[in-house]
């Protein structure tokens, strides 16, 4: 499952016809399913995923409390004992505290490394990792 809000002028490049193609040329694309919905708010049931990535997009909530709400909505849809990703440039300490006041498990948070700077190293991505408790 890939969602996305699918900006005009994003400046990666994103779009759901990229996406849908790059599934298709990995031969994959019979397994992908393209969604449009806000982080913020997700269409889909609690606990319905195994593990939820977010790689470079959270950041891109203008709020702390919709950071916040954007984490929230990523438990929720985790099923318990499920894996949580976040590769983010900012507010990754902010996230790993807020995963934590949640209760849950094993939050850590590591630099991703030079090959994931941004500008230099002024702006390095950094990954916050953690586990919902079983049921």
């Amino acid at each position: 499952m890939i969602v996305d809000l699918w900006r005009k002028g994003d400046q990666s490049g994103n779009a759901e016809a990229a996406t849908r193609r790059n599934a298709a040329a990995e031969g994959v694309a019979d397994r992908v399913d393209v969604q449009t919905a806000d982080m913020t708010s997700l269409p889909f049931d609690a606990a319905s995923f195994d593990v939820v990535v977010s790689n470079l997009a959270v950041h891109n909530v203008k709020t702390r409390a919709g950071r916040t709400k954007a984490i929230d909505e990523a438990v929720r849809v985790l099923r318990p004992g499920g894996r949580l990703l976040i590769a983010d440039l900012r507010a990754t300490k902010e996230y790993q505290n807020h995963l934590a006041a949640l209760g849950i498990r094993d939050v850590t948070r590591s630099n991703l490394g030079w090959r994931m700077w941004w500008s230099g190293p002024w702006l390095p991505t950094r990954l916050v990792t953690a586990s919902k408790p079983p049921a």
